[in-house]
C-alpha cells in the first residue's frame, strides 16, 4: 500500500505542476514566475517525502525480513539439534532394547539348561524313564512349530513338558519302579503327580505359566483324564498328551517293552478324537515322516518307516526356527 501511495503522489504532482505550467502560468510575469517555483518546489518536497517514506519502509521491510530470516535459522537450527538429539536417544534407547533382549535370551536358555540338566538327573533314578522329558519337550516344540503356536507359548509349552512329570518326585520306588501293573490304590498315588508338579513350580514366576500345562497333561477330550475331567482341552495341553503318549508307547516300562512305530502310531490314531486330538495326532505323524528334523527325533524307536520329505512341511519347520525369541 505505501508503495501504490507514493506512486500515486508522484504522478498527481507531476501531472498538476504540468497543468499549471502549461495552463495558468503567464508567461514572463513575476507571478508565473512564483507559480511555477512553487509548483517546483512542492514536486520536490513531495519527491523528497515519497524517497523519505520510500526509504524508510525499504528499510524496515528489510529489517523485518531479517528477523523473520533470522528465525527461520533458529528455528531450523533447533529441529536440527532436536532431530539429532532424538536420533542418539533413539541409537541408545534401540542398544539398552538389543542388549536387554540379548541378557533377556541368555537368562531364559541358562533357566532352560538349568531345568534340563535338573530333569535329567532325577529321571537318572529310573532307567525307563531317563530322558523321557526331554524327547517329549523336543517333540512339544516340533508340533507346535509346525502347527503356527507362537514362540511365547512354546517356550511355555517347553518348559511344561520338561517339568511335567516332576509330581513323581515324591512317589516311592516301589511304585515308580514296580515291574507289573499297578493296582487301584497305587495308580491312585500316581494320579496326584499332576497336581503335586502344578504345587512345585507355582511360586516360581518364570515357570508360573507352565502350571495349567503340568496339571492338565493327562486329561482326555473325552472327559476321562484326571485330575479334573476336563473336556474342553488348551491347545499346549492337547500337544503335550500327544507327545506323551508317543514316547511312553514307544519306550520301555517296567511292566511292558516299547512298541514299534507302526503299533504306536495305529493305537495312537485308534484314539484320535476321544484320548487324543484327531487333528493334531495327524499332523504330529505327518512332522515326523515328512521333515528332516521331526524324522531324526525318532532315533531310539523302533521300525521307523523310510522318511517321505516336503518342502513345503520342511519351511513350516525352519520359518519357526529362524524367528527370534519373543522375550518373557
Amino acid at each position: 500500500m505505501v508503495w501504490i501511495l507514493i506512486l500515486a503522489l508522484a504522478t498527481a504532482s507531476v501531472i498538476i505542476y504540468a497543468v499549471l505550467f502549461k495552463h495558468y502560468t503567464p508567461i514572463g510575469s513575476p507571478s508565473g514566475i512564483i507559480t511555477l517555483i512553487a509548483a517546483g518546489l512542492t514536486f520536490a518536497v513531495l519527491l523528497l517525502a515519497a524517497v523519505v517514506a520510500t526509504h524508510t519502509h525499504y528499510r524496515r521491510t528489510r529489517e523485518r525480513l531479517g528477523e523473520l530470516l533470522g528465525q527461520a535459522e533458529e528455528h531450523a537450527r533447533i529441529e536440527k539439534e532436536t532431530g539429532d538429539i532424538i536420533l542418539s536417544l533413539n541409537k541408545v534407547v534401540s542398544a539398552q532394547a538389543d542388549e536387554e533382549h540379548r541378557l533377556n535370551k541368555e537368562l531364559r536358555g541358562l533357566f532352560l539348561e538349568t531345568v534340563r540338566g535338573l530333569i535329567a538327573t532325577l529321571e537318572a533314578r529310573d532307567e525307563y524313564t531317563q530322558n523321557h522329558s526331554l524327547r517329549v519337550a523336543g517333540w512339544c516344540t516340533l508340533l507346535a512349530r509346525y502347527v503356527g503356536v507362537g514362540e511365547k507359548d512354546i517356550e511355555t509349552l517347553e518348559r511344561a513338558a520338561l517339568l511335567h512329570d516332576i509330581g513323581k518326585l515324591g512317589l516311592p520306588d516301589e511304585i515308580l519302579l514296580k515291574p507289573g501293573q499297578l493296582t487301584a490304590d497305587e495308580f491312585a498315588v500316581v494320579m496326584e503327580h499332576p497336581e503335586r508338579g502344578e504345587a512345585i513350580v507355582q511360586n516360581i514366576r518364570m515357570l508360573s505359566p507352565t502350571r495349567g500345562v503340568i496339571r492338565h497333561h493327562h486329561e482326555r477330550i473325552d472327559g476321562k483324564g484326571y485330575p479334573d475331567g476336563l473336556t474342553d482341552l488348551p491347545r499346549l495341553v492337547k500337544i503335550i498328551c500327544i507327545a506323551d503318549c508317543f514316547d511312553a508307547m514307544t519306550s520301555n516300562r517296567p511292566y511292558r517293552p516299547s512298541m514299534p512305530y507302526s503299533v504306536a502310531k495305529e493305537k495312537m490314531l485308534e484314539v484320535a478324537g476321544a484320548q487324543l486330538d484327531k487333528e493334531l495326532v495327524n499332523k504330529f505323524f505327518e512332522m515326523l515322516e515328512t521333515t528332516g528334523e521331526g524324522y531324526r527325533s525318532m532315533y531310539h524307536v523302533e521300525g521307523i518307516p523310510e522318511p517321505s520329505y516336503n518342502d513345503e512341511n520342511e519351511k513350516r519347520l525352519e520359518a519357526r526356527e529362524s524367528a527370534d525369541d519373543i522375550p518373557a
